[in-house]
């Protein structure tokens, strides 16, 4: 009988069989920002809006979407400042954070920025129309000056000053007070901020007197931003391979309020049903203590979970694509790694790519061993291979299956190598891998992943360079720093992070220090990216960076940081192209100071990405799953999911989705043809729903003459949780209740419980004002709360408020009830929604189709559980725009010429009404120019100048 070659076996079997690798996809929609890295973050919030103020105020909201205010993502010993690196994979920020987050994202839409230490609180400002202006994108408030227009500075906001506003009257912290963008009322208290925020109080941390820390008279002495960058979002497809995101946790415990794990950490897996450590699924949070581990989700449902699964192929046509690299490995039929020759180690190293952040992993392997002389054993790195931890040993003859749950091994990283070992005894066939297969689970923040709206959505689909990376970002603490380095001369370096300065820095003054690394890639390197964060401080200090190509006998110098003046954080990074045949590059970063200490220079973060050209670049159409619930009109759920072939790149279609409000999305499937069996394309359920692309509405309101008004109360209020109106003037006083509900909120209004309807439902408590004199009025509404966490939102307010009008006191017409069952589609634009997401404390209102004249108002109030009444509100006018979010997809540019855009107005505003609160109001000017790659101070090397 004739004996065919292995090779040619393989030949015959896996003819015509395409494999490919897809690097650097990008699936976005215009439902939501594109976090892949910087320059596509500014492009997607900013490229559609013409002025640098239109342009502040989408990051803005959209900071306000993507993160809560909550203990801080600490890594490597400082707060988590890298805006693609929060935005996609944790959220969690506290006002320090999140000031410099936008100190980030302004410098590269070319601004000046300043980071304030305030009293209390960290804030950051941004220069643009001749004047400094601050977002508080930690409380989510913003504040103009007395004209309603003009972004407030941080030395506005606390100061003591009057305007019509206040009746003239001047009052400390006036701005904070009279002029917030962001609060149910004037001197009342913020809508977005994650507990109860009295503006006031907001005030206080504006005092000019706090400010003095960091402000010479004439002259800010700022010593850093704050701020970080460098990282992107990387996400490669191989044949049989899949990643899903998810748009909640995979874990499922049993939680008490505050988010915190009441049992012993064991809970129930979402998807599988089988009892794991809750750990497994995010990455912990150290804070200021790094021996405090702990989860830093807290119940505001940030954190979502990834699923990374890889099946590589192992058959002799398609195992050299599917591993990194290989020493004295062969492939038999069907699919069957085994040594090259017996008593010759073998191994073969495979690579995953996460995406976004590891947080566990489980290795399933079939090895065959033969006898107990034959050696196989499993290891991991996430170092690039500079170290390895041995994570499993095969005992055991014959057939040995292994799962290896990974946890602290590969916690944290977004490469991992795995490598598998073989030593054959006798023969070769002794020992091999016979099939593995590889789950990661990744960390991602649920509130930044591409999103769907009601109605039509454009997704878009589209992949970068074809090229592989490696990705350093080495922890330089303690002796963490020594994991990634070839070499290191003359170092010092920090246990743990002074924040306001680097962690490594010259042992001795006035001699080179320098760490070197090293990046080895399988393939020619096509270019090197390298940098960081510096702080260069004393006379005649320095910091450089080197690289070299070969193998450290020859350096370029690349760049040199001399300037001391402030702030002490410069960012840069340089780009080298790479000639062909060079598969090793070597990076030096040197120091030299006058000063040993660590305030002479220093080097807070560094970060290298090696790109490389992998084994096959070739394209194959991918598929990309959206899945998600639609709401319906009862607020139930409507599981909908659609997958879409992509057979070039880039690639635009549409997704329509249905139902009564914005859908709870529920997961992103990416992946190469083939990966998933028996896809269906298109709607699973073959329905198109259609529809019309979701737009916002901006609301302005006009003036509230309730203010000041008398009214009456058909019958006493109960007088409990501190709420009462002895004086009958509470619900007039112009001073709105908070948007929580329980503990202070009573306090601000007046309330009736429920039971005294009981079985009464024809007699309601009825508030009756006067308005003295009849009025025009385009809205009528009253400020709320009550006892319990009932969500309005979700359909838990059952309280009805009729509305009667009347002239003369006597003959009362109704308006409608008010609207307490509200929609997350009914919430305006600018209404910055607080971070739990619950809106308990809420103005209702009705608007009538035409406005209508009246001097008595009266509210007939049927409440369902403890109902407390913080403020009555009847408008002058009301107008509500449509308000589109311009969502710029990768392939769209340039700017709408419209300032604002104008649509059908529900009610126009009176020429005596205030001014608009609209911070775009009057505001055009051309955008500046985009400075890029650096950050701080011009500096040999070059910056593009603003």
């Amino acid at each position: 009988m004739k004996r065919f070659c292995p090779a040619v076996v393989a030949a015959l079997l896996f003819a015509g069989v395409v494999h490919a690798q897809v690097y650097n996809v990008k699936v976005v929609t215009d439902a939501s920002p594109d976090y892949s890295d910087m320059q596509a973050l500014v492009h997607s919030i900013t490229n559609k809006w013409p002025t640098m103020k239109e342009k502040c105020w989408a990051v803005f909201y959209w900071n306000h979407i993507a993160r809560r205010q909550t203990s801080p993502m600490h890594l490597h010993g400082m707060e988590l400042t890298d805006p693609i690196r929060q935005f996609n994979d944790y959220g969690f920020t506290m006002c320090s954070t999140v000031a410099g987050i936008n100190n980030a994202i302004w410098h590269h839409m070319g601004m000046k920025t300043k980071y304030w230490d305030i009293t209390a609180h960290s804030v950051p400002e941004c220069f643009y129309d001749g004047r400094w202006h601050m977002y508080d994108s930690s409380m989510s408030a913003l504040y103009t000056l007395c004209d309603g227009k003009t972004i407030a500075g941080v030395r506005d906001i606390g100061k003591t000053q009057g305007c019509p506003a206040s009746d003239g009257k001047e009052e400390f912290g006036h701005i904070a007070n009279y002029h917030c963008l962001n609060a149910t009322g004037v001197k009342s208290f913020l809508t977005g901020a994650d507990c109860y925020r009295e503006l006031d109080q907001e005030a206080r941390c504006f005092n000019p007197n706090g400010l003095r820390s960091w402000d010479v008279p004439g002259k800010f002495t700022y010593l850093n931003q704050y701020w970080d960058w460098g990282h992107r979002y990387l996400l490669n497809l191989r044949d049989r391979e899949t990643y899903t995101r998810f748009y909640h946790r995979l874990d499922k415990p049993e939680l008490d309020r505050d988010g915190v794990p009441v049992k012993d950490g064991k809970f129930t897996h979402a998807v599988t049903g089988e009892s794991v450590d809750t750990k497994r699924f995010y990455v912990p949070n150290t804070g200021e203590d790094p021996k405090v581990l702990f989860d830093p989700e807290r119940g505001y449902r940030l954190r979502g979970n990834g699923a990374w699964v890889f099946r590589p192929d192992l058959s002799p046509a398609g195992w050299k694509r599917a591993v990194q690299s290989d020493v004295s490995v062969v492939s038999l039929p069907p699919g069957r790694l085994q040594p090259a020759a017996a008593g010759r180690p073998a191994e073969v190293v495979f690579k995953l790519n996460s995406a976004n952040v590891t947080t566990a992993m489980t290795l399933a392997a079939d090895v065959f061993r033969k006898s107990e002389d034959d050696r196989a054993a499993v290891s991991v790195s996430t170092n690039n291979g500079l170290s390895w931890k041995e994570v499993w040993k095969a005992e055991g003859t014959g057939k040995v299956s292994a799962t290896v749950e990974l946890l602290e091994e590969v916690n944290g990283a977004y490469e991992t190598l795995i490598k598998v070992t073989m030593l054959a005894k006798a023969a070769a066939p002794d020992v091999a891998l016979e099939s593995l297969e590889v789950e990661t689970t990744t960390e991602v923040n649920a509130k930044t992943q591409p999103r769907l709206n009601l109605g039509r959505n454009t997704v878009y689909v589209g992949t970068g360079e074809q090229t592989d990376s490696i990705v350093f970002w080495p922890d330089l603490q303690g002796s963490s720093y020594k994991e990634h380095i070839a070499e290191e001369r003359n170092i010092a370096n920090a246990e743990k992070h002074p924040v306001y300065k680097g962690a490594v820095w010259p042992a001795q003054p006035n001699e080179d220090a320098y760490l070197v690394y090293r990046m080895d890639a399988p393939n020619d390197i096509v270019r090197v990216t390298f940098g960081g964060r510096f702080y260069n401080r004393a006379s005649k200090s320095r910091i450089e960076l080197y690289y070299s190509l070969d193998g450290a006998k020859t350096w370029t110098k690349s760049w040199t940081l001399t300037d001391t003046t402030r702030p002490w954080d410069v960012i840069h990074y340089e780009t080298v192209d790479v000639p062909r045949g060079h598969r090793s590059v070597w990076l030096k970063y040197l120091m030299n100071s006058p000063e040993a200490a660590s305030s002479g220079c220093s080097i807070y973060s560094v970060r290298m990405e090696a790109d490389y050209r992998p084994a096959a670049a070739a394209f194959k159409p991918m598929e990309v799953t959206f899945t998600w619930n639609e709401v319906q009109q009862d607020r139930s759920l409507l599981r909908r999911s659609h997958t879409q072939r992509v057979g070039k790149v880039p690639f635009r279609y549409v997704i329509n989705v249905g139902g009564a409000d914005q859908p709870v999305m529920a997961s992103l499937r990416v992946n190469l043809e083939g990966a998933v069996p028996d896809v269906k394309y298109g709607y699973a359920d073959g329905v198109d729903v259609g529809g019309e692309k979701f737009v916002g509405r901006w609301l302005t309101t006009g003036r509230n003459l309730a203010v000041g008004k008398s009214y009456k109360a058909s019958r006493p209020d109960n007088q409990r949780w501190d709420s009462g109106d002895p004086d009958g003037t509470k619900l007039t006083d112009g001073l709105v209740g908070p948007p929580y509900a329980g503990g202070i909120a009573s306090r601000w209004g007046v309330a009736w419980e429920w039971w005294e309807w009981e079985g009464k439902p024809d007699n309601p408590v009825s508030i009756t004002l006067d308005l003295g004199k009849v009025e025009r009025c385009a809205s009528f509404g009253l400020n709320a709360n009550g006892y319990g966490l009932l969500d309005v939102l979700k359909g838990e307010v059952k309280d009805k408020v009729e509305v009667f009008v009347s002239n003369d006191g006597k003959d009362y017409k109704s308006v409608g009830f008010l609207v307490t069952d509200l929609r997350w589609k009914d919430l305006p634009v600018n209404h910055m929604w607080p971070d739990w997401e619950l809106i308990q404390g809420h103005t209702f209102r009705v608007i009538p189709e035409k406005p209508v004249t009246a001097r008595y108002v009266r509210y007939d109030v049927t409440p369902r559980r403890f109902f407390c009444i913080t403020e009555l509100e009847v408008l002058d006018s009301i107008r509500l725009e449509p308000f589109d979010l311009r969502i710029a997809l990768p392939d769209e540019v340039g700017a709408k010429a419209s300032v604002y855009p104008h649509g059908v107005l529900v009610r126009p505003l009176e020429a005596s009404t205030p001014p608009d609160r609209s911070p775009f109001a009057g505001d055009v000017r051309p955008p500046l120019r985009v400075r890029t790659h650096h950050g701080g101070r011009k500096e040999r090397g070059g910056e593009i100048e603003t």
